[in-house]
């Protein structure tokens, strides 16, 4: 019975996510979440505490979603930035169809959360730090592997390459431009080598 229980709250997590990620937190009210997720608003009061409760635990889960991909793209490959580049390939040729918005949850969050929503801004900061932190070490790696120059810092590539990603995540979200994501992943991972 806790398995159960278990599963449904994580699908309940997983849906209100993607509902979350699509229209941001402050555009979805109780009622889309009631309808997304088939649970009365007392409900998600009992399991989450709050609607911000709730988004709290969708952007965790986003957050070790993503960084379960790029683990996941990173051991398929012996080199680091082949890993790297498979991952970045896979948000944005192979799942962009079918994700709820084509920009980052983590970065959308960013931008949505001002000092009015203090918990939820320091969240998606906090989550973002870890997720930069994480790519410094597998940039640590690279190095290490001689994939990469040491005279910049690994965090130095870490930046850059989250610059380079959410700004092509961005430019692909304009009309016509799927036939140059292949192209501009390549010109992203040449750039980063030649730093």
């Amino acid at each position: 019975m806790a398995n159960k229980i278990k599963f449904e709250r994580d699908e309940v997590i997983r849906t209100a996510g993607q509902l979350f990620w699509q229209k941001g937190f402050n555009a979805t009210s109780t009622r889309d979440l009631q309808n997304a997720i088939n649970m009365r608003p007392g409900s998600i009061y009992a399991a989450f505490g709050s609607k911000e409760g709730l988004y709290s635990e969708a952007i965790k889960d986003y957050a070790q979603l993503m960084q379960g991909q790029l683990i996941t793209a990173l051991n398929e490959h012996e080199s680091v930035l082949n890993g790297l580049a498979a991952f970045v390939k896979k948000v944005l040729i192979e799942d962009a169809q079918c994700a709820p918005s084509k920009l980052c949850m983590l970065v959308k969050a960013n931008y949505e959360f001002t000092e009015d929503e203090p918990t939820l801004k320091l969240l998606s900061i906090d989550l973002a730090n870890k997720f930069e932190a994480f790519l410094t070490a597998q940039f640590e790696k690279a190095q290490q592997y001689k994939e990469l120059d040491t005279k910049i810092a690994a965090v130095e590539y870490a930046r850059y390459f989250q610059i380079q990603f959410t700004g092509l995540r961005s430019y692909l979200n304009r009309p016509n431009t799927h036939a140059l994501a292949g192209p501009l992943i390549e010109q992203m991972f040449s750039s980063i080598k030649q730093l």
